[in-house]
């Protein structure tokens, strides 16, 4: 009897699990997976923009112990105040040296510039291949 019982509880069971089952299957069918074959797109890169450097004139003026008396006379009767900006042998080489490394500097930005670009004219085509992928895989 008690060997009755247990089977008439788990056959009781089951079944009610399978009706239970049928009536989910029933209504909208769930989808576990959902496969997008979207394009991939790029990330833009934003950069300000860059400023154009326009180079003002400079007069250098070379005073010597021959035409001093000439330079400021010549200052006086334009109006020019009289002042004088000098560097030494040593001053005037670390000038030319200071540009020097402003112009290294400047090549090894432009460097990075063509890298970055180099990268995301890489990163396009891959871009362009993955999504001609995607393409050719949703035909089948």
């Amino acid at each position: 009897m008690v060997r009755h019982s247990i089977k008439s509880v788990l056959g009781f069971g089951l079944a009610t699990l399978l009706l239970i089952n049928l009536s989910a299957c029933g209504g909208t069918p769930i989808s576990l997976l959902e496969v997008s074959t979207k394009p991939i797109e790029k990330p833009e890169l934003t950069l300000p923009p860059v400023d154009v450097v326009k180079m003002r004139k400079i007069d250098w003026i070379i005073i010597t112990e021959a035409n001093f008396d000439e330079i400021v006379a010549k200052s006086k009767k334009d109006g020019i105040p009289v002042s004088f900006f000098t560097l030494s042998g040593d001053g005037y080489a670390n000038l030319g040296l200071n540009f020097s490394d402003i112009r290294a500097l400047v090549q090894q930005q432009q460097a990075i510039i063509a890298a970055y670009d180099k990268y995301y004219k890489n990163i396009d085509d891959q871009i362009d291949e993955a999504n001609k992928n995607i393409e050719d895989s949703s035909l089948f």
